[in-house]
């Protein structure tokens, strides 16, 4: 994976002008999306803030330290409002307050958790997003989150520079989300041709 680190919106602006040139000229405009938390805000009158979003396509990263951004990026707010792209996500709906709250609203927004489940642990009634990496993409992301517990998750709003333990967590869990979303895209799609029937004859919301 090529990953970026930054908490300068000028970066970002920049990665976003890559990523639209290389998704526009995609049939499948597809970009993984996660967010994470500054947890010692979460109470009544101290909401959580995102402190780290991280933006996948292909095998490109954007780990944005937001907490600690140097000043707002316009760019940012303009690329996720729009309908031109889909962003896939694993279990959106704290994420789509945390984003609200900071401005920056995502409208074409799919929930992986929503869509997929992994048929060999029917037993879990909660899947996270190790159990269909694991079943998606390869085993070896069964131990993706391992070693990473709440001491780690409590980081994520210090001082940049992230460890190197967390930018690898962070870029990990955005590649995953992104692999996923394209991997299901493209069987979904390929069953169409099998069963003679075109996609917009068929029922799908994602």
């Amino acid at each position: 994976m090529k990953v970026l680190y930054t908490n300068m919106a000028s970066s970002v602006e920049s990665w976003l002008v890559e990523a639209e040139g290389v998704l526009d000229a995609s049939a499948r405009k597809i970009v993984g999306l996660d967010v994470e938390y500054d947890k010692s805000r979460d109470s009544y009158f101290t909401k959580k803030k995102a402190a780290v979003i991280q933006l996948c396509y292909g095998e490109n990263v954007l780990v944005y330290h937001i907490y600690h951004a140097d000043e707002k990026c316009p760019k940012l707010r303009d690329f996720l409002w729009g309908w031109r792209y889909i962003f896939a996500r694993f279990c959106i709906a704290e994420d789509k307050n945390v984003l609200g709250r900071a401005d920056l609203p995502v409208h074409n927004l799919k929930d992986i958790q929503q869509i997929w489940r992994d048929p060999e642990k029917s037993w879990k009634r909660t899947q996270g997003l190790k159990d269909i990496a694991a079943a998606i993409i390869d085993p070896y992301f069964e131990q993706m989150k391992d070693g990473f517990g709440n001491t780690e998750h409590s980081m994520w709003a210090n001082a940049p520079p992230l460890p190197e333990k967390h930018l690898e967590y962070a870029a990990r869990d955005a590649y995953a989300t992104y692999e996923i979303y394209r991997r299901l895209d493209v069987y979904e799609r390929g069953f169409f041709p099998l069963y003679k029937h075109s996609e917009k004859k068929r029922s799908r919301d994602w």
